[in-house]
């Protein structure tokens, strides 16, 4: 006898194959059956007339990485749908820990409210571990950071380091792999990841080819120099025998739209080639990072402490305006596009830079100056700088994923602060707007992008799809319904349409109440 049984449902089972109806059981963690069970009992049957049940959701892009361990019932997550996370990316991952990092990955300003055991989280097998005891509710794929990696032997200078520290860095990458990581990811507009030459980036990732794992790219530049950034990461798993994953595909930057098209058949190329290089990419045409990513990269060297000290000095503030000006971030950004997501002075939240600079009397660069100092970096943005066309042209490659590019977040609380909204709605969002509205793709080729796909580039044996003998991660959702509802405003609103999301056959949300199980586990294969 099953534990579950859902009945008079559709079926699409993550493979881009045509829908069908059938029944579905569950036992324990399972799917156990699929067909005509009108002759099998279950203590819970659930009727799913006119709905949909599919493979769970794979959030290809993560950034619940140490939000995790004190928040790891991911809320915002679980009520998209998604039942696992591929987290650790942008060069970002919370672990390696050591003496050369540990005050700038440990910031007082950000954990003093977080009571975690921070001496246990400092190594891949120890932060796996602890979540592994306190428990998910869904379920965690750890990658290792480039920039984690670096600055734990190297610190937050720019120097090129030596052949020891080199060798540390592989080493560091073999353990961080032997405990769980699955890859390396990189964020090369970010200190100190940045800092990295092509050829260091081949040799830290040589551990990671040997060990059939994937390099995660976020590359060096998604605007200006866009085609010659994808161009490396190429190089980097060609030269290192990773598979290849882009990050958060875009051409940002009104000037750069029209490199979109050649970018993505650079990698069109790699795959005809033979390298397994895939992408992923969000719903919207707008992106979030912190407010410093706007300085230059040199200004940004030693960490927040240097930065601070840099900031406080008038002849550095213009020469950071005049880098400012003609390279980095902000060069493809307008201020009028930039709207403050979070910040420890919450008047500031919602507002445009150009808005809260002519209230101040500032100048846009003063102002952004100032509200560093002021908040000591703990201030986020977001910057509209897509195109919609494009989102769209993108979503049409056979290769390209979703991923939130976001944290696990909670939907009210002193946690509830900050957010793009692509934290609560992008999976909701691509099935409703682009699948269902917009029509850029059948209900079973998404599916597939978000399930299916995702599983095999990940090398997953027992998910990703509604098989027998497969793990129960599962979603029904109505297709005539589903949406995301958070706004760049109010982003904390739940998406709608979602009726249950099931993780490894518990329960987690139903009828968008999280029934705050945590049968989550580490997925590294």
């Amino acid at each position: 006898m099953a534990d579950k049984i859902f009945r008079n449902g559709e079926i699409v089972d993550g493979s881009g194959k045509a829908r069908f109806k059938a029944d579905l059981a569950v036992e324990g963690d399972t799917i156990v059956a699929i067909g005509d069970l009108k002759d099998m009992q279950a203590p819970e049957i659930i009727d799913i007339s006119g709905k949909v049940i599919c493979p769970g959701f794979i959030d290809m892009h993560s950034h619940t990485d140490m939000s995790i361990a004190y928040i790891p019932e991911a809320d915002s997550l679980l009520h998209q749908g998604i039942t696992t996370a591929v987290t650790g990316h942008c060069g970002e991952s919370p672990v390696p820990v050591t003496n050369h990092n540990r005050s700038y990955f440990r910031n007082p300003d950000e954990i003093k409210d977080i009571d975690l055991p921070w001496e246990r989280l400092e190594t891949m097998g120890g932060f796996l571990g602890f979540l592994e005891e306190i428990g998910t509710s869904l379920n965690i794929t750890p990658i290792v950071g480039q920039g984690a990696i670096r600055s734990a032997v190297v610190g937050f200078s720019a120097e090129r380091p030596t052949e020891d520290q080199m060798e540390a860095m592989q080493q560091l990458v073999e353990q961080a792999m032997d405990e769980g990581a699955i890859g390396i990811s990189t964020g090369l507009i970010y200190p100190p990841g940045s800092y990295a030459s092509t050829e260091e980036l081949i040799e830290v990732t040589k551990p990671v080819g040997r060990r059939g794992g994937i390099y995660f790219s976020h590359i060096r530049d998604e605007g200006d120099k866009l085609i010659e950034a994808t161009k490396e990461e190429i190089e980097i798993g060609r030269k290192t025998g990773a598979a290849i994953h882009h990050s958060h595909f875009k051409a940002a930057g009104r000037d750069n739209w029209e490199k979109a098209e050649p970018a993505l058949r650079l990698i069109d190329q790699a795959v005809a080639e033979g390298l397994q290089m895939t992408s992923d990419m969000y719903p919207y045409t707008a992106g979030a990072t912190g407010l410093v990513a706007l300085l230059p990269e040199w200004a940004q060297e030693g960490g927040l402490g240097d930065i601070v000290k840099r900031l406080s000095d008038k002849a550095t503030r213009l020469k950071m305006v005049a880098s400012m000006k003609t390279e980095g971030f902000f060069s493809i950004a307008e201020w009028d596009k930039v709207l403050i997501a979070g910040s420890s002075n919450p008047a500031y939240s919602g507002k445009y830079i150009s808005e809260l600079a002519e209230t101040s009397g500032k100048t846009p660069y003063d102002w952004i100056f100032d509200a560093l100092l002021e908040t000591r970096g703990q201030i986020g943005m977001i910057l509209f700088m897509m195109s919609e066309e494009n989102v769209k042209m993108q979503f049409n490659r056979p290769y390209m994923m979703v991923g939130t590019d976001a944290s696990g977040m909670l939907f009210e609380g002193p946690f509830a602060q900050g957010a793009h909204p692509r934290a609560m709605g992008t999976f909701p969002r691509f099935l409703g707007k682009y699948v269902r509205d917009e029509k850029v793709l059948p209900l079973e080729e998404a599916i597939h992008r978000i399930s299916g796909l995702p599983a095999w580039k990940l090398n997953f044996k027992d998910r990703g799809l509604i098989r027998r003998g497969y793990k129960a991660d599962l979603v029904v959702f109505d297709p005539a319904t589903i949406l995301d509802k958070a706004d760049f405003i109010n982003p904390f609103q739940k998406p709608v349409g979602i009726d249950y999301v099931l993780v490894n056959g518990q329960t987690v949300v139903k009828f968008n109440v999280h029934t705050h199980a945590r049968p989550g586990v580490i997925t590294t294969h």
